[in-house]
């Protein structure tokens, strides 16, 4: 896992959770819309007797999923915060916060800090390898 990768985390488990809560809030919809169905004597095939249930009990999974992707998220997010605190350069902790932290792209920090897009690209290359030199050992072997 390259350094972009290993900050990133924090994002993808944010969207993970976000979709999950997507997902969540779409099962909930469909379970209030659920209609009783009308027993018809001669029907053969199968369906599921109790779809209310069903939809219930697959909301509760996704919650848990969604309970253990939170945890996991606040954990990452607080070991890569802590990595970032120990970047002893003011415009690289800042340029590292804001983007994996804070999740802002590089435009909006340049606009923000007050330096053109090209210097905090610069920035930012350079803060990546200030972090994989002080933490890659124990990311870069991870797959």
């Amino acid at each position: 896992m390259d350094t972009k990768t290993y900050l990133q985390q924090i994002e993808r488990l944010d969207r993970k959770i976000q979709n999950k809560f997507a997902e969540i809030e779409q099962l909930k919809t469909m379970a209030t819309s659920i209609s009783v169905a009308q027993k018809d004597i001669n029907v053969q095939t199968f369906s599921d007797k109790d779809r209310m249930g069903s939809a219930v009990s697959k909301i509760v999974d996704l919650e848990s999923e969604a309970n253990e992707i939170i945890c996991e998220f606040l954990e990452k997010r607080s070991i890569i915060i802590h990595q970032i605190d120990g970047i002893s350069d003011t415009n690289m902790y800042h340029i590292l916060f804001n983007r994996y932290v804070m999740m802002k792209d590089l435009g909006t920090i340049s606009v923000e800090m007050g330096y053109s897009f090209k210097q905090v690209c610069r920035i930012h290359g350079n803060a990546l390898k200030e972090f994989e030199h002080l933490y890659g050992a124990r990311y870069l072997k991870c797959v």
